[in-house]
């Protein structure tokens, strides 16, 4: 596709079919997201059946405009499509939605920011209704934006500044995204992540499971780099753009940060010593491997978590293996249908997961 070209987008505007068939060409085109069930007949509905959608490539942007219709992604739906299951943000602009969604109920009202995960079974009954949905990968939501990874919900209180921050920003989108071409998407896409990741880092988020999925993923980053000298409280936050008070409140039930990573590594240290794979290595080259520069620091603290020396770990667990038992230790294309487009483009926004997230530049 040429840089120049325009945007990809797909419209279904009034007046150009039928409202029966506009409403069958969006039904199609999110099949893979949702079954979308009418709850007035689609021949004459309330209101006719208006959708602006965009594909900005590392995001899908909806401008829906649609008479009342139920919504459902059940396990049967879930097992089909598991290939498109992104996060979805939206805005309601008009009309109201009363959601079930990974057994959490909420109501979607004008004015309110709400996420759905679609990696959960999602059940609404929507009202005559008009709003604004930004679809993001998931595995790129995990990578950079951790905190909507899990989330469901409201994310941010109403009228907060954050939450008006944001639908400032989906707004402008809405009248930005017709006349963007291609060459604009990767701003575009560094600018709705950017933005939220300052927002959500800053911002308190309103849901629980925010803040949840952010100390998972935290967690996990932590076990993925725990031989990393440089691993600690300022790689986090960069990592993770946020403040050091974020980060501090998120471990404030483990012990704090840096009491948190060194019980990890010792952990780690500990699992290994009584590997049988890792009969034959250095004591002290296992803990190189975990981030320990200094064999004493490393003894002392080793002993001051586990009453034990990594000596007698390892002739424990030798014992073990001797008696051939297992140790008791463990650790923890623009020429298709529009309908074919939706879909395939919803495919593509899966495929995000299947690259490498960290290579983008966010």
């Amino acid at each position: 596709m040429a840089l120049d070209s325009a945007l990809p987008s797909v419209s279904l505007i009034p007046g150009t079919l039928s409202n029966e068939e506009l409403f069958w060409r969006w039904r199609t085109g999110i099949s893979h997201y949702f079954r979308s069930v009418p709850l007035v007949d689609p021949r004459r509905p309330t209101r006719a059946p208006k959708v602006h959608f965009y594909n900005a490539g590392g995001f899908h942007f909806y401008h829906t405009d649609l008479s009342e219709q139920q919504y459902v992604r059940d396990p049967a739906w879930l097992r089909r499509n598991d290939d498109s299951d992104p996060v979805a943000i939206q805005l309601f602009l008009q009309g109201t939605n009363h959601v079930e969604n990974a057994g959490r109920t909420y109501v979607m009202a004008p004015g309110m920011i709400n996420s759905v995960n679609l990696g959960y079974e999602v059940r609404s009954s929507c009202t005559d209704a008009e709003a604004l949905t930004l679809a993001l990968p998931r595995l790129m939501v995990a990578e950079h934006l951790p905190s909507l990874h899990e989330t469901h919900g409201p994310l941010f209180a109403l009228d907060s500044t954050a939450g008006r921050l944001l639908g400032d920003f989906m707004h402008s989108l809405r009248e930005t995204l017709p006349a963007a071409s291609a060459a604009d998407a990767p701003i575009l896409c560094q600018a709705l992540f950017g933005l939220l990741q300052v927002l959500i880092a800053n911002g308190d988020p309103h849901s629980v499971d925010a803040r949840d999925g952010t100390f998972i993923a935290v967690q996990r980053h932590i076990d993925r780099n725990l031989g990393d000298p440089n691993l600690g409280v300022a790689s986090i936050c960069a990592k993770y753009r946020m403040s050091r008070a974020t980060l501090y409140r998120l471990f404030q039930d483990e012990g704090g940060v840096r009491g948190y990573i060194l019980r990890r590594r010792l952990l780690a240290c500990f699992t290994a010593l009584s590997s049988e794979t890792q009969m034959k290595r250095g004591i002290f080259d296992i803990a190189l491997d975990y981030g320990f520069t200094s064999p004493s620091h490393f003894a002392t603290r080793f002993r001051d978590e586990f009453g034990m020396t990594p000596s007698e770990v390892r002739e424990a667990a030798q014992a073990q293996h001797a008696r051939g038992q297992s140790p008791i230790f463990t650790a923890a294309s623009a020429d298709l249908p529009d309908v074919e487009l939706m879909q395939r483009w919803s495919l593509e926004l899966g495929s995000q997961d299947r690259r490498n997230p960290a290579n983008d530049p966010f």
